[in-house]
Parts: C-alpha cells; sequence; structure tokens
C-alpha cells in the first residue's frame, strides 16, 4: 500500500509540475531504503548509490551509473542492477587512487569522489560522493563520521546532501547537524537511520533537527529543484526562484524557500485545490536575501495547494501536496 501510495503523490507532483511549468519529466530522486538510492535524470538516465535495500522492482531501471561507497555487504549489492551498455560503475577502489580522490563523467553527469570515514570506515576504503547533473548537484556522504573535509564542500553549492545518521557505524543524529552547517546544502536528507535492515528508526530521526531538513519514506521519489543561476559568485541570489517547498508531500507543516535578487514588493500566497486563497505568508518590500517561510495545513483539508510567489509582473507558482 505505501509503495502505491508514493507512485501516486509522485504521479500528482509530476502533473501539475507539468501544468504548471509547462515542462517535461523532472529529474527524480528515490530513496530505497537504508543508503540505497536512485536517481533519475530528466534525459532518461539512471543512476544508482549503494545498492542493497528494498525489492528487486526498486532497480527495475538499468543503471547508466552504479556507484558504491564501500565493501561492506549492505552498500555493495551490485548483482541487484541491470547495467546499460557503457555503465560507467565506480566503487572506493577506482575512486581513491594512491591517496587521489577521482572524478568522472558519464555523459552530462559528472561524479566527484570526496573523503569519508570513521573509527569503523578506514579512510583508504570508503569514499563519498558529489553527482552533478542539469545544475542539480547531490552528495552522497557513503558510511562516515562528521569530518573536517566537509568543510570544503560549502563552496560546492550542494542541493541535497544525503547524511548518514545511525549513530552507531555513522555519525549521530546531533553530529549530522553539525555537518549540514559545515556543508550547507539546500536540503539535508537522512539516510542509515539505523544497522540493516534499517526500516527507518523514527526516533533517531526525530533528533535529526536542521532547518532545512527533508526526510524520505522508504520508497519514496521526489521531484529535484535546480540551484543553477540562483546565486552569484558571492553567494547572492542573481534572479527570483522558488524552489520547491519540503517536506513534500506534507502534513501537517511544510516550508517553502524563495529567492529574490534585489529590494522590491514581494507577496507569497497559497491556493486551495479550488483556486481560493488559503493563506498570505508574505507581503512585504524585502530586500536581496534568500527566504525561508513555513505553511501550515492542520486546519485544511488534504489536496494539492499552490504557492505563488510574486513581484511586480513576474510569478513562480509550485504545487504542494498536503496529505491526511
Amino acid at each position: 500500500m505505501k509503495t502505491f501510495r508514493n507512485v501516486f503523490l509522485f504521479s500528482v507532483i509530476w502533473f501539475f509540475n507539468e501544468a504548471v511549468f509547462g515542462a517535461g519529466p523532472a529529474d527524480s530522486l528515490t530513496f530505497i531504503g537504508h543508503s540505497s538510492v536512485k536517481i533519475a535524470t530528466a534525459a532518461g538516465k539512471t543512476i544508482y548509490i549503494d545498492p542493497f535495500a528494498g525489492a528487486a522492482t526498486d532497480y527495475a531501471d538499468s543503471a547508466d551509473v552504479l556507484l558504491v561507497t564501500h565493501q561492506h555487504g549492505d552498500h555493495n549489492a551490485v548483482n541487484l542492477v541491470k547495467k546499460r551498455a557503457g555503465c560507467l560503475t565506480v566503487s572506493n577502489v577506482q575512486a581513491l587512487q594512491a591517496g587521489v580522490y577521482q572524478n568522472f563523467t558519464a555523459g552530462d553527469i559528472r561524479v566527484d569522489a570526496v573523503p569519508a570515514y570513521n573509527a569503523n570506515h578506514p579512510k583508504n576504503a570508503c569514499v563519498g560522493y558529489v553527482v552533478e547533473f542539469n545544475g542539480i548537484r547531490v552528495y552522497h556522504a557513503g558510511d562516515t563520521g562528521k569530518i573536517t573535509e566537509m568543510a570544503d564542500l560549502a563552496s560546492r553549492d550542494i542541493t541535497y546532501a544525503l547524511l548518514p545518521i545511525d549513530g552507531i557505524y555513522t555519525m549521530s543524529p546531533e553530529a549530522a547537524m553539525e555537518a549540514v552547517a559545515m556543508i550547507r546544502p539546500r536540503f539535508a536528507i537522512p539516510i542509515h537511520s539505523m544497522p540493516p535492515p534499517d526500516t527507518g528508526n523514527t526516533a533517531t530521526l526525530a533528533r535529526f533537527l536542521p532547518e532545512n531538513r527533508l526526510v524520505l519514506s522508504n520508497g519514496e521519489t521526489i521531484a529535484l529543484a535546480s540551484t543553477t543561476g540562483v546565486r552569484g559568485t558571492k553567494g547572492r541570489p542573481v534572479r527570483t526562484t522558488l524552489l520547491r517547498n519540503y517536506p513534500n508531500p506534507f502534513n501537517p507543516a511544510t516550508t517553502i524557500v524563495f529567492s529574490v535578487p534585489e529590494r522590491g514588493f514581494t507577496t507569497m500566497e497559497v491556493f486551495d485545490p479550488s483556486g481560493r486563497r488559503a493563506a498570505v505568508l508574505v507581503s512585504a518590500d524585502l530586500p536581496e536575501g534568500e527566504y525561508r517561510v513555513s505553511f501550515s495545513g492542520e486546519d485544511l483539508a488534504a489536496g494539492v495547494y499552490l504557492a505563488r510567489l510574486s513581484r511586480g509582473t513576474l510569478r513562480r507558482t509550485i504545487p504542494m501536496l498536503l496529505v491526511k
């Protein structure tokens, strides 16, 4: 039932992306479970990282890129994955050569290996990856502790950081929150919340509370939002941007992120499924910067709500799915 619900919810969000933006299929990320992740790009490429969790159907699409952070059995079940001709396959063995972290390309996909280690995972036997495509940068930390090298990622403008938080073999939730402050990603997604089989430890997840957290259930798929062009070389917004809210779907509350490049009168409104205005979240003269506003659907009916950012004649709209 959960799998069907997740597929249905993603289909609704994808449909509204089509209606609002007039775009084709979006880049997406599926959290299969534990540390296993699938990325599907808008160009039709499939990327798997640390295959292990889930069922055979979670690996039904053949891989164009297959990444393994280390050789523990709950991260390297490559037998689950079918590969397309020319598939880029990288493990820690290829990613770290004579102490040098390597980078790889597969068409328009770039993969950079980065440090990952702790007492349970030697530095020479484990890596993380930054995967870049369509202006999106996904950082999969592998099995790691909080390490000083994470500060180097702050300049990479990481869009989504996937961080292990079990506190046994990897970082604790509290250490992972400190890592978020070092990396400064747009969204922080907790993974590996308990040892395998890792069905998702609710108590551990509840301790991971960065402002930009995005908690995904096993099997859940989200559309990915690019940050390309949002910030200039000094971290200043260079255009008006409305990013996807998180979490989405949500119940009862969600956070909406937007940026404006210069001072101007700005409104943020939310409209219900019938088109009636449900809330005005912002109505003010805002200076240049990035903003986060919260919206609560506690007293509202389930359905697809539209968040609309307006500045003069400029409009930006995103769909948000409230579930009950």
